[in-house]
């Protein structure tokens, strides 16, 4: 009953998102929307969309060189049907870059034959390779960004609290040990301490097996260097939104505008980051120099790209997973 609740809740977020979403479009107009966008041709939307699938098969390649070493079950076609899956729950979740993880685990589990530990160790390797480099490209940007334009004071205060975030994780995660704790609690108090500290534990030896990945330079600089490759190709996508619909936009506002608005989006407010992206992308390309209805359709057709189109193939793999698991559980009975 609590999954359903929960399930109910997601969508309902996703559909405020939509409604948001084509509340603006209509304030903006509608004919005028249709007649910007439609400047992309099916054939570049198909191609525009490879190029999306491609970024998140080299997201899928962390995984998958992360995975390789400790189980030799594992192929690089299976990661990325997982990685869909978790997509589709990233999408549907506000949460920052996380929402998929425990599913990419449980997935991974079957067909890797690992432990629960060693894949979140994985995990969280995987995520520092991903997000440092983000924070590290957003940092730049930002710098580079208060020179040229006049960004939104909420980009500076979700690149603040992402940090601190990252700062907290890190803290809780790798922190060496505590104190002995004296006297006795409460039952209750004693029962709530142990479950945390099972909790606590097992994140600690998962932490610890991630800390033992990123300590190894040559593996580092490897993953590193394809996070980097994975994020550089976000404004290239966005670039060449705007350019199939006419309009010639500095690369460098381009830039800006892609990882402020990806930055903000990770505020976890509606799924996947769903008007909070599209209306800092909007509002920094304004700042840029274009016309609103412009800025906003660029916006809008970049999230077709990367976001609604995924989200509906993602969805595709999880109900594949999901019929899956119920054709094991009907031959197990």
């Amino acid at each position: 009953m609590a999954r359903r609740g929960e399930a109910a809740r997601r969508i309902l977020l996703l559909l405020l998102g939509v409604i948001v979403i084509a509340g603006i479009i209509v304030a903006i107009g509608v004919g005028e929307m249709v007649a910007i966008m439609s400047g992309i041709t099916l054939p570049w939307l198909i191609a525009l969309t490879l190029l999306q699938l491609g970024t998140l098969s080299l997201t899928s390649t962390i995984w998958y060189l992360l995975l390789r070493e400790k189980s030799a079950a594992i192929t690089r076609s299976s990661v990325f049907l997982i990685t869909m899956a978790g997509t589709f729950i990233e999408s549907i979740t506000p949460s920052v870059k996380l929402g998929g993880e425990a599913m990419k685990i449980y997935l991974m589990k079957k067909k890797s034959a690992l432990s629960y530990q060693e894949l979140t160790g994985v995990a969280i390797a995987s995520k520092i390779f991903y997000l440092v480099p983000f924070l590290l490209i957003s940092l730049i940007t930002i710098v580079a960004a208060f020179f040229i334009l006049d960004l939104p004071a909420v980009v500076y205060s979700a690149f603040a609290g992402l940090l601190i975030g990252c700062c907290l994780l890190s803290l809780l995660l790798f922190r060496t040990g505590e104190k002995e704790r004296t006297g006795k609690d409460h039952p209750i108090i004693q029962r709530i301490r142990t479950r945390t500290e099972a909790a606590r534990s097992f994140l600690s030896r998962s932490s610890g097996m991630a800390a033992e990945i990123v300590r190894d330079p040559k593996k580092s600089a490897t993953l590193y260097l394809l996070a980097f490759i994975v994020w550089a190709f976000y404004p290239v996508k966005v670039y060449l939104v705007a350019y199939l619909l006419g309009f010639q936009v500095s690369p460098i506002v381009i830039i800006i505008a892609t990882f402020t608005a990806y930055l903000v989006s990770m505020i976890p407010l509606l799924p996947g980051g769903l008007v909070t992206f599209e209306g800092t992308m909007a509002l920094v390309l304004v700042s840029g120099g274009m016309a609103l209805p412009d800025a906003a359709a660029v916006a809008i057709m970049t999230r077709c790209i990367t976001f609604w189109i995924p989200l509906l193939l993602s969805a595709a793999v999880t109900l594949f997973f999901i019929q899956e698991r119920r054709s094991e559980t009907v031959s197990s009975i």
